[in-house]
This record gives structure tokens, sequence and C-alpha cells, in this order.
């Protein structure tokens, strides 16, 4: 059974209001993403979306959603086969040497003759690659605004588009948005700003700390928006949405699976690396869900005059039925050679949910597991999905 809670839309089928999706991070994990939007779009090929925002991994679904022509089943397709072409080599390159313990500190204090090189690494990975196949897929070079964004926001098939990133220099997160007007809603910690997408924000939204470099916007250097964003759906409410269909790549533990220890004795690094990639990545789009259920319970009970411009947003949350870090477990040996040894050195065949290991296996024994595990998960939810997007009478339901 699918562990999701969502709410069912109360409003009419004239009135829907416009739908926005919300595509998480996770790394390879997105793929899974890719395999629902092909379950929903085999049921419903003429969805119309109108709002798209992602942020990590996500912002590559997303960007090449947005910049396309044709059904949501045609783009499904087309995506699902760019996924199933991907391995390793595709998305990264591994040099060993750029793992060295505290090379960077010990290159900025030892004497020029001893240092390794003038440029301190940015990333364990190089993903000059991801740079190249995102310019491919898209037909430009990776400053030049992406033509089929504006062109499918001028044409009325796409309202608005949102990535996230992190600004490193000042710590805030970046909310990047092209298309329609929208509600700025800013603080200390984060700013809303006008652009016109190219492949260099889809490099800096999909940036892993530590792991891939950071990618140069304007004069400023940004990094993965997944790290500090504390509400992940807020992009999508704040373009005007009146429902989400947020696709979620972590699994939801039940009570009892979420207290059996995943390793035994002292935690390894890598069990270590896996609670930091749930905390930063996968768990926070749960505790946002959990505000915006208590938000649309309170507004439901306040006359529509007496709520101050807020409204309910209707929320389907689909997420995957198995843990995708388990699974990873199972095809970790497919990793690059130096790439495997380095995860196992850390401790990767130590616990049971190499959670860290998923966000890398761009290898297509995996995604391919990841794809049909989103399409199953379709047909699992495919009743709730149907009252989702058919309007119908409301009720919230939870599932797991």
């Amino acid at each position: 059974m699918s562990s999701a809670v969502h709410l069912v839309p109360e409003l009419a089928e004239d009135a829907k209001g416009d739908l926005a999706v919300m595509l998480t991070g996770g790394g390879a994990r997105a793929a899974y993403q890719v395999g629902l939007l092909k379950g929903i779009s085999r049921h419903f090929p003429d969805l119309r979306i109108d709002i798209i925002t992602g942020v990590s991994a996500g912002a590559i679904n997303a960007v090449y959603l947005a910049a396309h022509q044709g059904s949501l089943a045609e783009k499904a397709e087309r995506l699902e086969q760019m996924w199933l072409e991907l391995n390793c080599d595709s998305i990264y390159t591994f040099d060993v040497k750029m793992f060295l313990p505290f090379r960077s500190a010990l290159a900025s204090i030892l004497p020029k003759k001893t240092r390794w090189s003038q440029t301190r690494p940015h990333g364990i990975l190089d993903t000059t690659p991801l740079r190249n196949l995102m310019c491919r897929v898209l037909g430009v070079p990776p400053w030049v605004p992406i033509p089929g964004i504006e062109r499918n926001i001028r044409n009325g098939d796409l309202a608005a588009m949102a990535l996230m990133s992190l600004d490193y220099s000042t710590g805030q997160t970046v909310r990047w948005v092209q298309g329609r007007s929208f509600d700025v809603h800013e603080g200390p910690n984060r700013r809303t700003a006008l652009t016109h997408f190219t492949v260099d924000h889809v490099m800096a939204s999909s940036a892993l700390p530590f792991v891939f470099p950071a990618a140069r916007i304007g004069n400023e250097w940004h990094g993965d928006g997944g790290i500090r964003l504390a509400a992940p759906l807020s992009s999508a409410v704040h373009l005007g949405a009146s429902r989400i269909i947020a696709m979620s790549t972590g699994y939801q533990r039940t009570q009892a699976e979420a207290s059996m220890p995943l390793v035994c004795g002292y935690p390894p690094a890598a069990q270590i690396l896996n609670q930091l990639v749930n905390a930063i990545f996968l768990d926070v789009i749960d505790e946002d869900v959990l505000r915006m259920e208590r938000m649309n319970e309170m507004l439901r009970k306040i006359r529509p005059e007496d709520r101050g411009g807020l409204k309910p947003i209707d929320l389907l949350v689909l997420r995957p039925s198995m843990d995708l870090g388990k699974l990873a477990g199972q095809y970790e040996k497919n990793l690059p050679r130096q790439l495997k040894l380095l995860v196992r050195a850390l401790g990767a065949r130590e616990t049971d949910s190499p959670d860290f290991v998923s966000l890398l296996l761009f290898e297509p024994e995996y995604t391919r597991r990841l794809l049909d595990a989103g399409e199953a998960d379709v047909e699992l939810r495919l009743d709730e999905i149907r009252a989702f997007l058919g309007a119908q009478t409301p009720q919230i339901a939870a599932a797991g």
C-alpha cells in the first residue's frame, strides 16, 4: 500500500484552477518521477500542467517538461527514453585524486612547490557530461535562455516554471521564476528572482554539495536548492496553483520499519551520510505536507471572505511504495569502479539502505526499476488520482 497523504479537491469540474507539479530531489531517484509521469499520462494523456516547479535532480525533469512541446504522454515517453539511455558516464566523471582527504585545506597552506595544483577541486565528481547532455537535449549552450520554455509560456501551454538553488555566497535560497506574475514572499534567507532559464540554472539546482561542483549564475555560485529549502510546495502556491501534485522520491517508512536499526554497532560514514541525505533532500516534503494539511483544515473552517486572500490548496503526494535506498543496494556493484571502491570504503555495504548511493546510481538496471516502480505506483493509486484530477467530493485520505 502506498504511504502518502493527500487531499481530494472540493472544486467543481468547471473551476478546478491551475494544476502544478512539484518535482523533488534525490539524484538518480528522479527516474522514479518519470515513471509516475508515464503512468499518469497513460490514463490522462492530454493532462495540462500549468505550473512546473523543481529542485535538485527534479530540476532536470522539470525543465524537460517545460521546454518541450506535445501532450503529456508524448513528453513522458521521450523523457523516459532519455533516462533509459543514461549511465553514470552520462552524468559525471570521477577522479579519485579529487577525494584525497583534506586536499583543499592542505593545498592552501603547503608551499607552492608541494601543492597538487593551483586550482582547488570544486567537487568529488565532474558534471561536465551532465551539462553537455542537457545542452544537447535542450538545444542550447549552457548560458543561453532555453527557447522552448518561452515558446510554451507565450503559446499558453505553460503558465510558469520555478527552480530553486542555494546562493553559496549569501546562504539564501533563491526561487528562480519564469512566466506569469507571482506573489513575492521573501525573507532574510530566501529571495525570488525573475529569469529566463538556462542550463546553468539546472546545473545549479542539482549541484549536490561537495559531490557536484557549484554552477555560476551571473557573479554568484549556486548549489543544490534542497539544502535549506524548508517549504518545497511554496513556489507552486505563490505562482497561483490551486492543485498540486507533489512527486517525492522518499519512501515513508512504517512505525515498525522506522524502529528497526539499519546497521549493527558503531555507524559507518555511509550511514551518517544516509541520514544527511534523508534530512536535506527527502524528509522536508513530509513536513511541508503536514503544514499545508493543517492550513487547509483551518481555512475550510473559515468563511471565504474572512480568509484574507488565502485559499485551500488541493494536494496529492505521490511517493514510492518501496524503499529506493534498499533497492539501490542491489545495484551498487554497477557504479564506476573507483567510485564503487570509495562508497564501500565509507561503509555502504554495512547499512541495509545506502540512500546516498542511490543518488549517484545513474545506471540502466537501477533506473529501469525506478521507472517501473513509478508506473506501478500510479496503478496502485489510480482511483485516488482520478478523484483528484476529476475534482470529486472532498475527502482526506491517508494510505499506509
